[in-house]
């Protein structure tokens, strides 16, 4: 920034007589500066917007276009403490019988009290501590001599050793067959701490995926190992045969032969569907539509499944609900006051005004921005349009008064779904629909609530004209969202467009503030030879008066 020190000779006060001046050019600035942010706030509202009209097509008109979103069913359990049942559309009507005969576990070993011989039990203390002898581990490693002939002792490293533990895992074999499971060897040195063990003994992953949990409970005194999964196929076993028996007994690990240690092998789930046995490793089956989850032993269980006609209910209901939130902010949006008289403030303008006259002045350009915007009409006259749609779906009645049969088009009023009237609520209120009764509904809660009877008694009329509607908003939406040269895909309002005026607003802003610096530094210039003018003006005048007061 340029600093200018001016007024010496002359006095005046250059700067605001420059600031005066320029007053023009510098408000084009300004007024550039107000539109540029207007205009990203615009962007910002519209994008906001347009994030929840693609929520709205995407999630929900997308889903109710299909026949399998009207396909609810629900399954009720005589004993919910027992289990719990899930049930998907493919499931089908019925009663059945089940019972809960076991439930899943996963293979656990409890080690037996151990103890350190140079103190407490830490989980810093080393097998050599606990085993109280001078441990040598396994190994297949020759010493060698140094120049002078002396026997050097070779490094043991964890290549080393040779099968210190051993773990097996999955279902034990039957007493006199092989045991050919799968096998981790845990490889130890010898010099490892308790830590050091259970860290190894958590980073044991088998070829097909089995893994150990382990921990240490000093207060106990023990090591506790646990399989990462329930099921008897993921049990697991110490191979004694193969395993170094010392390491085992020093750590506790010795179920066998140890009646303070014990062990317990994974097992599975099992129940009794229809007088049909079934096994799962983790207490849940899917069966036939149903996805059962054992939760404890029990028998003489009802199941009851049957159409779940308060999820489609529910689902008409969440339906209305986005299509009015979505326009009434549309509605909101578009009434709102225009802003277009309100300039975003200046600092100069913000300092002679409160707080809250600057928030309230902030707010009526915020709601402002999308005022009459003929994107949002153009959306909602479509979205209102075809909620009031009728269809043929071939219903018929009989007329009472001639006794003939009349064909019944099939349109929300059918299932006492509504608008208010003109004179029961505001315009954007006007748009939005309303079930009647709905519990939730405090204006009609107290009608009949023919849509849930409608559901009951003729869920294909309902689905019929729920998927036409959703499927027609779908394609309109879609349409109205394509790619153009001035929108992208997903894209109601013009953003390509847009963000080009993004860019004629720098270009424009650097341009009014170049031509405002030209001028600021003609003036200052002027302003400048006029002060070098009257400073040797009064030189010239001081020297005169020097002379005449001599003579």
């Amino acid at each position: 920034m340029t600093m200018r020190i001016t007024g010496l000779a002359s006095g005046l006060d250059t700067e605001s007589i420059i600031t005066e001046l320029t007053k023009v050019e510098s408000k084009k600035v300004d007024k550039i500066k107000s539109d540029q942010k207007k205009h990203d706030m615009k962007m910002d509202k519209w994008k906001e917007l347009n994030k929840k009209v693609v929520d709205f097509y995407n999630k929900t008109l997308s889903n109710l276009r299909f026949d399998s979103s009207y396909t609810k069913k629900t399954t009720s359990v005589s004993n919910e403490n027992a289990v719990t049942v899930s049930t998907s559309s493919s499931a089908m009507n019925s009663n059945q019988t089940l019972s809960v005969n076991k439930l899943a576990n996963s293979a656990y070993l409890t080690g037996s009290k151990i103890s350190s011989s140079v103190g407490d039990l830490k989980a810093t203390t080393s097998i050599r501590d606990i085993a109280g002898f001078d441990y040598t581990p396994n190994v297949h490693k020759e010493a060698e001599l140094d120049e002078d002939g002396n026997v050097v002792v070779p490094e043991i490293t964890d290549t080393d050793v040779k099968e210190n533990i051993r773990i097996r895992f999955g279902k034990a074999p039957a007493e006199g067959e092989a045991d050919n499971r799968e096998y981790v060897d845990i490889r130890l040195t010898g010099t490892e701490t308790i830590a050091d063990i259970i860290s190894k003994i958590k980073e044991i992953k088998s070829e097909s995926g089995h893994s150990l949990n382990a921990n240490l409970d000093v207060t106990q005194g023990r090591i506790y190992v646990t399989s990462s999964d329930s099921g008897e196929d993921e049990s697991f076993d110490i191979d004694f045969m193969h395993s170094d028996m010392r390491y085992v007994k020093a750590l506790g690990l010795d179920y066998e032969n140890n009646n303070d240690s014990t062990h317990v092998a994974g097992s599975d789930a099992e129940i009794t569907l229809n007088g049909v046995e079934y096994k799962s490793n983790n207490n849940t089956f899917d069966i036939n539509g149903l996805t059962i989850t054992a939760k404890q032993v029990a028998n003489d269980i009802s199941l009851s499944t049957k159409d779940d006609t308060s999820g489609i209910y529910n689902m008409v209901k969440d339906f209305l609900k986005e299509y009015n939130d979505l326009i009434g902010e549309m509605y909101t949006l578009y009434n709102a006051d225009s802003a277009k008289e309100y300039d975003i403030l200046t600092k100069e303008q913000k300092d002679e005004m409160t707080e809250e006259e600057i928030e309230d002045w902030n707010k009526k350009i915020e709601d402002g921005l999308l005022s009459k915007d003929q994107t949002i009409f153009r959306v909602m006259s479509e979205m209102k349009k075809i909620m009031m749609n009728s269809y043929d779906f071939g219903e018929i009645e009989i007329n009472k008064e001639t006794g003939k049969e009349v064909k019944v088009m099939t349109s929300m009023w059918s299932f006492r779904i509504t608008t208010p009237g003109y004179f029961e609520a505001d315009e954007a209120e006007r748009a939005k629909w309303h079930i009647y009764g709905d519990e939730d509904d405090d204006k009609y809660s107290g009608e009949d609530d023919k849509l849930k009877l409608k559901i009951e008694k003729d869920p294909e009329l309902v689905r019929n004209f729920f998927k036409n509607i959703s499927q027609e908003m779908y394609s309109k939406l879609g349409d109205l969202m394509k790619s153009t040269d001035f929108s992208s895909a997903y894209t109601l309002y013009e953003d390509k467009q847009m963000k080009k005026q993004v860019d004629n607003y720098k270009t424009q802003l650097k341009e009014a503030q170049n031509k405002l610096g030209e001028m600021e530094d003609k003036y200052y210039d002027k302003f400048a030879q006029m002060e070098k003018a009257m400073t040797k003006l009064n030189e010239q005048t001081s020297s005169l008066s020097g002379m005449l007061g001599t003579g």
